[in-house]
């Protein structure tokens, strides 16, 4: 019998996989890391996924299921989702393609689930500020400042144009993680706009964003979280602020303009309460002012703000805390007050000022508490942002920012693409096979994280330990006989190979 599963096996060891068009790639510029992502919304969640699993599974398991309040707390939030929550089309691809894409690489089995996670699953996640509300679940804050015309027209760079700063301030896990997962995300879809996203591995919507028509917009924690209506589905607000950024022409004007944006966060019932801080190229502002905030809560609906609503700032500047001015009645906020001091003080905005402006009013990542975990600066204009995240000693503000124009992401890939191999024999190589207990992997290429894997797609803990140049070893000997994979991050792309243990 045992003879007979050898041979099994071996023929299933080389068995033929079958390689994948993986429409992504990741880069990094200085110290900013990039996910390019490109082709249809599937395609994209694919790439997102197979080139990112180690990851999600790590932003999943380490940061989302604390900040969330637990598994329990955890099931109930799912539950809740699942009865009132609706999403898009798209952004059903995209997160089951992130599923498949992770499926591909490691193992989507949840040990503290108890079970594999589903795209259900990344959805949840990614609605993390419309479900921040409920008991048990962790709060985040969020400051901006624009500035355009009058107020930026001595900074030689910007000349009068428009320009906006930003600082995230999230959650930190008490591992610190989310430290760790930073992402820039360049998507160039198969239609629409190209567009980027500020975000994190596994996250299917988006927090801070620019398209290249010249609009961006940044997400805000609003003050009024009462929940009174639920007769329609809720749309989680990051995937409506991403529709509006990929779409070419969200409200069907004929135009792209920052009415669209404007649409996009209002033409859905929303569970909490936001403020959105929307700036635009000039010539696609219409007869608003470059910078317009969206506020919306479940209660009262939604309302514009303007410049003009903020009488005490000279015209041509705008301060967003996290709190609403003109669909309910401002209430006091220091870092809202201290911006409003400092503009008070002197009118004048450069890029420079914009960036010490979120150092002022930004606080070191704390783990176990929260902080400030990304700080950045959108020029729709120019097509710029300067950017930096947050590490344990370094706070992002505290930071010289990386510029990056467009042109140094767009176009994000070769006409061709990138022809990814979810098996690739010259990468990794695990002797002997079949073995009745320690293997060798032998690599090219230094080797970010290493994991085995049992046929139910479970995590299992082995000893792994360096045994030459080039080469580690496993000690599978306290596994029973079977198939086990060996998956090996290795730079930015995760190599996989089946090993059979036998006695």
């Amino acid at each position: 019998m045992k003879t007979i599963l050898l041979v099994f096996l071996c023929l299933f060891l080389t068995g033929p996989l079958q390689a994948e068009n993986v429409n992504g790639s990741l880069e990094n510029i200085g110290e900013i890391r990039i996910l390019n992502l490109w082709g249809t919304w599937s395609e994209m969640g694919y790439a997102h996924g197979y080139l990112l699993g180690p990851d999600i599974e790590e932003v999943f398991e380490e940061y989302f299921l604390e900040m969330t309040g637990g598994v329990f707390n955890y099931e109930s939030v799912r539950t809740y989702f699942l009865l009132f929550f609706d999403i898009p089309s798209e952004f059903v691809d995209y997160s089951q393609g992130i599923i498949s894409g992770i499926t591909d690489t490691v193992s989507i089995f949840s040990d503290t689930l108890g079970r594999d996670m589903d795209y259900i699953d990344i959805c949840v996640l990614s609605a993390t500020p419309d479900l921040s509300g409920l008991r048990g679940m962790k709060q985040f804050l969020c400051t901006s400042v624009s500035a355009w015309d009058s107020a930026t027209v001595d900074d030689p760079e910007l000349n009068s144009a428009p320009a906006i700063s930003r600082n995230l301030d999230y959650y930190v896990d008490t591992g610190s993680s989310i430290l760790d997962n930073s992402l820039l995300i360049t998507f160039e879809p198969e239609t629409g706009q190209d567009w980027i996203s500020v975000g994190f591995p596994g996250f299917a919507g988006c927090l801070s964003g620019m398209n290249e028509s010249g609009i961006s917009a940044c997400l805000n924690k609003g003050n009024y979280q009462e929940t009174v209506q639920c007769t329609s589905p809720f749309i989680p607000i990051c995937m409506a602020l991403a529709l509006g950024l990929s779409d070419s022409d969200f409200d069907g004007s004929g135009t792209c303009d920052v009415q669209d944006m404007k649409t996009a966060l209002t033409c859905w019932n929303r569970l909490n309460s936001f403020d959105i801080h929307v700036v635009g190229d000039r010539t696609l502002a219409g007869q608003d002012s470059s910078s317009v905030v969206v506020e919306v809560n479940n209660c009262d609906g939604y309302a514009f703000r303007y410049a003009e609503d903020e009488p005490d700032i000279a015209p041509c500047r705008m301060i967003l805390s996290n709190h609403h001015r003109v669909l309910r009645p401002p209430v006091g906020c220091y870092r809202y007050s201290y911006l409003m001091d400092s503009l008070t003080t002197n009118p004048d905005v450069t890029l420079e000022r914009l960036w010490n402006f979120m150092g002022a009013v930004g606080w070191p990542a704390t783990p176990g508490a929260g902080g400030t975990i990304q700080t950045m600066v959108f020029m729709p204009e120019q097509l710029k942002i300067g950017l930096a995240f947050a590490t344990v000693s370094t706070p992002s503000y505290n930071q010289l920012p990386e510029w990056i124009e467009w042109m140094d992401i767009f176009p994000n890939h070769t006409p061709q693409g990138i022809q990814g191999s979810i098996h690739t024999e010259q990468a990794i190589l695990v002797s002997p096979n079949p073995s009745s207990g320690i293997v060798s992997i032998s690599h090219q290429g230094t080797v970010h994280d290493i994991s085995v894997y049992d046929t139910a797609g479970r995590k299992v803990d082995v000893n792994i330990f360096e045994s030459g140049d080039s080469c580690l070893s496993a000690d599978l000997s306290s596994l029973p006989d079977g198939i086990y994979r060996v998956s090996v991050r290795i730079e930015d792309t995760v190599f996989t190979e089946n090993v059979v243990i036998i006695r």
